[in-house]
């Protein structure tokens, strides 16, 4: 779990200095997140002898919108409308049903 979680944050940190860079005009902030992208596979491709692939993706991904959405409204002022909310809320929701009631054997 603890590789997922360093992939999230990783790739979470990588979107957040790619939107830093605006279109590549700041090279450090993209030479960061090239790198940062780098990591993420790597601690995404070592979670994935131990997970499923289907639960990465899904963690991953989810986590991840969640993450970033809300590193961009309080680092980027960028606005989140209602209809963004609710979708975030949902996968919020699913995230949480997978991992109550989920009989998929995530770990190997």
């Amino acid at each position: 779990m603890i590789w997922l979680l360093f992939a999230i944050a990783t790739d979470v940190l990588s979107t957040f200095y790619s939107a830093k860079a605006n279109g590549l005009v700041n090279k450090l902030d993209q030479g960061i997140a090239l790198v940062l992208y780098l990591v993420f596979f790597t601690c995404a491709a070592i979670a994935l002898k131990y997970m499923q692939v289907g639960i990465l993706y899904v963690l991953w991904s989810g986590l991840g919108v969640i993450a970033t959405a809300a590193l961009a409204k309080v680092f980027l002022g960028q606005h989140i409308d209602l209809a963004g909310w609710v979708g975030i809320g949902f996968i919020t929701i699913g995230l949480m049903i997978i991992a109550q009631y989920s009989n998929i054997d995530v770990w190997y």
